[in-house]
């Protein structure tokens, strides 16, 4: 796999001055987030509880005081502290590259606004897809990285959905199926469907084969595991075993299916169902024979090496 490196830059110098830390201070902690991708999971009087933009976890622990424009991390021992100290955290950078950063947002014409964001629970209204954008989320980044997948392989393959929910504005990573819908996860609790619910199909060249999986992050440790952005063969993702069904059809066209599938009741129906329809089947399960799926196993098994 090819290595992804930016173009050098050349490192502008500021020079540090009272009326430009008072300027990078004055920066609202709540509309920086924002930009960087993080929003309010809930309210607490005057202030607003976030997941920590420093770590993944499932319950919120960053907590941020808007009249006062400052934050306190729950999750460590750090005290509340100013705008600076978190983009200096955020960014693993300088005071002085910190406050560079945050001239550069305060001039911007328009910033983007905060809005609260969460689990989904049970709602009679339908969700909306506002807008799908590139995979650049700091905090979706994160999520896919915890998982051992790297940034070029997700983003080869997912997008960020925002989308509304009543009257939440939610945002999530989207794998996209091939009826225009979207399997959504954020790893804080979405893991549903927008859009219409359908199977994805990833062509590739060589076609003797076809490979399935069950969910996407299976698919994406497979190419994590076997070193390829892309799959040798056509390969099908259900997005739930539901789909499978409606996806017999195609295998009619192929020599062999590669049956990468969970290794649960579900998943083993759906190896009965396909071996079924007279396919030469293989499953590919014992790979990962003593986890419940392939990216269960690609976490365990890619723990031992170097940081991504």
């Amino acid at each position: 796999m090819k290595d992804w490196k930016e173009r050098p830059t050349k490192k502008k110098i500021i020079m540090l001055t009272t009326d430009s830390i008072q300027l990078a201070k004055a920066v609202a902690i709540i509309e920086y987030l924002a930009y960087k991708g993080f929003q309010p999971f809930s309210q607490h009087g005057k202030r607003l509880v976030y997941h920590s933009p420093f770590r993944l976890e499932n319950t919120p622990s960053f907590w941020v005081n808007p009249s006062i424009n400052r934050y306190k991390d729950f999750g460590s021992s750090e005290a509340g502290d100013d705008i600076i100290k978190l983009v200096q955290q955020l960014n693993g950078c300088s005071f002085v590259q910190a406050v560079e950063e945050l001239s550069q947002f305060a001039g911007l014409e328009s910033k983007p606004h905060f809005s609260f964001s969460g689990p989904i629970r049970s709602q009679p209204t339908e969700a909306v897809i506002r807008s799908i954008k590139l995979l650049s989320n700091a905090q979706l980044i994160r999520y896919v990285e915890s998982r051992r997948i790297s940034y070029p392989v997700a983003r080869r393959y997912c997008q960020e959905i925002y989308y509304q929910q009543g009257e939440k504005n939610l945002y999530a990573l989207g794998f996209a199926n091939q009826k225009g819908g979207y399997a959504l996860r954020n790893g804080v609790g979405v893991k549903r469907n927008i859009g219409p619910a359908a199977y994805t199909l990833i062509e590739a060249p060589t076609t003797s084969s076809i490979n399935v999986f069950e969910g996407m992050f299976d698919f994406l440790s497979a190419l994590e595991y076997y070193g390829r952005q892309t799959p040798h063969f056509p390969t099908l993702v259900l997005n739930s075993t539901t789909n499978l069904e409606s996806a017999l059809p195609l295998f009619g066209k192929f020599e062999r299916v590669n049956a990468y599938l969970d290794n649960d009741k579900a998943g083993k129906a759906a190896l009965e169902r396909l071996a079924a329809t007279g396919n030469d089947v293989v499953d590919r399960s014992g790979l990962y024979a003593q986890h419940k799926d392939f990216n269960e196993f690609w976490l365990e098994s890619s723990s031992t090496l170097a940081p991504r």
